[in-house]
């Protein structure tokens, strides 16, 4: 089952319904608000699953930044896994023809599987909004299909931080491994390019294997596993794209008695923050409420305008800084929550 949550002004509430179903006596008078005002927006958010903490922390996150708007009222939802393609196209055709939303903002799994909803939702007139993971936009657009806008990470930027922490840690040089996620993620590919890209421009630093890991535990276990058998001593650090990854590495690592090696995720969840705190990793940290909020944000800005967007403009990439959590500042991320 998908899981909708709902924050409604400064209700916060929650359901567990369907887009079709997930409705409350706040959420219809919003919308009828918004049909005779303008004043109030319901807005629909599609996130690639509420299965992971990455996704739950953003959907938390967003929910409390929106509690403190007066105009907006949002539903988030989720495919059940980062794999279910279909699940989630399923979920964006729900909210369009339910029509109780003024805007939708969606987190497609890949850069393609949404293409379609995106052009049902412009035909209906519903503004779209591109969340962290960005579409193929050329697909998209001979799809006849356009966004308004986009929010992510730097992405590449995260990268390169986590290239720049191994070089700290490694100043004459290191073998590095590089483990993204789904092959074609927009995300997790811009992730590893800045690693990649920072250490091999760099002296000393040898890429030793990329591949991806599919935002998956057992999957990144099964590949760290190959990688540190493979490489055995030249293998030194590895950098993963998130931090499900990241804990099936780190298991690898146990496994196979290399717990020296530096392990660099991406993002940090309950989990991985308290291995941070042991010293078992570190981990570059986004901003997944930040990301959501902006998009939201941009949702409102194009209903308030009335530019809902168009096959010949591609909006520009908003991008939501990172900060590196080590064992040395990591109660800084401990101690906000």
């Amino acid at each position: 089952m998908s899981l909708g949550l709902v924050a409604c002004g400064s209700k916060g509430e929650t359901t567990t319904d369907t887009p079709a179903q997930a409705e409350t006596t706040e959420t219809t008078d919003d919308a009828a608000a918004a049909e005779t005002t303008g004043d109030t927006y319901t807005i629909g958010v599609l996130m690639k699953t509420l299965s992971s903490p990455y996704w739950q922390s953003m959907a938390e996150g967003l929910e409390k930044r929106v509690a403190e708007l007066d105009n907006v009222t949002i539903e988030i939802f989720g495919a059940e896994s980062e794999d279910d393609l279909s699940g989630q196209l399923n979920l964006m055709e729900n909210m369009i023809t339910s029509g109780k939303y003024d805007a939708l903002c969606v987190a497609p799994i890949t850069p393609t599987n949404l293409i379609s909803g995106v052009v049902k939702a412009n035909e209906a007139n519903i503004p779209v909004v591109d969340i962290d993971e960005k579409f193929d936009m050329n697909a998209l657009n001979e799809a006849g299909g356009y966004v308004v806008g986009y929010a992510t990470s730097d992405n590449v930027a995260v990268g390169k931080m986590g290239a720049d922490e191994i070089m700290k840690k490694y100043p004459d040089g290191a073998g590095v491994c590089i483990i993204e996620g789904i092959a074609g993620a927009t995300s997790g590919e811009l992730r590893r390019d800045g690693c990649k890209d920072a250490l091999e421009a760099a002296d000393g630093y040898e890429v030793l294997d990329i591949q991806p890991g599919d935002w998956d535990r057992q999957t990144a276990l099964d590949v760290a596993t190959n990688m540190i058998n493979k490489y055995g001593d030249k293998l030194n650090a590895i950098f993963t794209a998130n931090d499900t990854m990241a804990k099936g590495v780190l298991q690898a690592m146990i496994n196979t008695g290399r717990e020296d090696i530096y392990l660099v995720s991406t993002d940090a969840d309950t989990e991985v923050q308290k291995g941070i705190k042991d010293g078992q990793l570190i981990a570059v940290v986004q901003d997944p409420a930040g990301i959501a909020l902006s998009c939201v944000e941009q949702a409102v800005a194009a209903l308030e305008s009335g530019n809902y967007g168009s096959v010949d403009n591609q909006p520009e990439d908003t991008l939501i800084p990172a900060t590196v959590y080590t064992q040395e500042n990591i109660d800084e991320l401990l101690n906000a929550q």
